[in-house]
This record gives structure tokens, sequence and C-alpha cells, in this order.
């Protein structure tokens, strides 16, 4: 007989969510100023742009889960059209050039607080078969789609915040060599 765990309920995953946030925070709390503009050999971001790194997927999954919902979970394209793709390439070319300083750090913060709460409200406010209820989403051209809910996401965005709590260490070491 195998044991299959119970899905994350919304609150669970707010607390994992919570949680790997103020690991992130608190990694990114020993950079000091002078690093943020520092760009790793081998990274495409510097020290600073990882507040707006992780900023971006908190509001584009929330509108996702938005889409989700407003659809009442029919399939969602969620593939990005010729001028969608060629907006988010300059997006990524402008967070790329981006060099923060130490001024920039109380503005970028609080985008990242504004997102990261903005999760807490939609989340919040879906009951446990609602975050656990699938979409069919197609994330890419050429790919199927996929079963996803807002219990899928939360994992996705949570181990965001995990990897570049890792990866902010590495980045300060380099710094500091």
């Amino acid at each position: 007989m195998s044991h299959q765990s119970q899905p994350p309920s919304p609150r669970e995953a707010l607390i994992a969510f919570d949680q790997a946030r103020d690991a992130f925070l608190a990694a990114f709390a020993r950079a000091p100023d002078e690093a943020l503009s520092f760009v790793p050999t081998g990274d495409e971001y510097a020290v600073g742009v990882l507040l707006s790194h992780l900023r971006d997927p908190l509001r584009d999954y929330m509108a996702l889960c938005a889409a989700m919902l407003s659809g009442d979970f029919a399939p969602v394209d969620n593939r990005r059209d010729a001028s969608g793709a060629a907006a988010d390439a300059r997006h990524h070319a402008a967070l790329a050039a981006l060099r923060p300083t130490g001024a920039d750090r109380a503005r970028l913060l609080g985008e990242l607080a504004q997102a990261h709460q903005q999760v807490h409200t939609r989340i919040s406010s879906l009951d446990d078969a609602t975050f656990n209820r699938q979409a069919l989403i197609t994330f890419s051209a050429g790919s199927a789609a996929s079963p996803t809910a807002a219990r899928d996401i939360m994992g996705w965005l949570t181990d965001h915040y995990r990897e570049h709590t890792e990866q902010v260490g590495t980045m300060l070491e380099q710094w500091r060599r």
C-alpha cells in the first residue's frame, strides 16, 4: 500500500512561502550596498537584481492564478505571442543591464514585499478545494497543456526563493574575492 501525502492547504503553503522568503531576505541582508551592483562571472544579474528577478514571477503567477479563477478552471493559454515574447526579452535585457546601488535597496525590497503580499492576499482567499483544483495550462509553444493548481504555483514560487537564497551566498563569496 502506497502512502500519498495530502496536498498542502493554502495556510501550509503560505507558511512555507514566508519561511523561504525570510531565509532569502536574511541571506540578502548580508549583502553590503557595495555588492549590489556586482555581477559574478557566469551570472546574468547583479546581486541587487535578484530582488526584481524574484518579484516578477510573483506577479506573473498571480496573474495566471487570477486567469484560472476567473475562467472557472477552463484551459488557459499562457503562451506569449511574438510581441509578448519581444517584451519579455526587452525586460530581461533591462534587468541584466541594471546595476543597483544602496540607494535602490529600499525600493527594490519594497517592490518584492508588495508582490509577496499580493500572493498572500490571493492564496489566503482560497479554500482547500480551490487551492488544489487544476486547470490545463499551456505554458509554451509546442508543449502540451499541464494540469496546474494554485498549490503547484505556490511550490514553484517557494522553490524560487530557496534557489536564490543559495545563490546570493555564492554571489557574495565571489564578490568578496
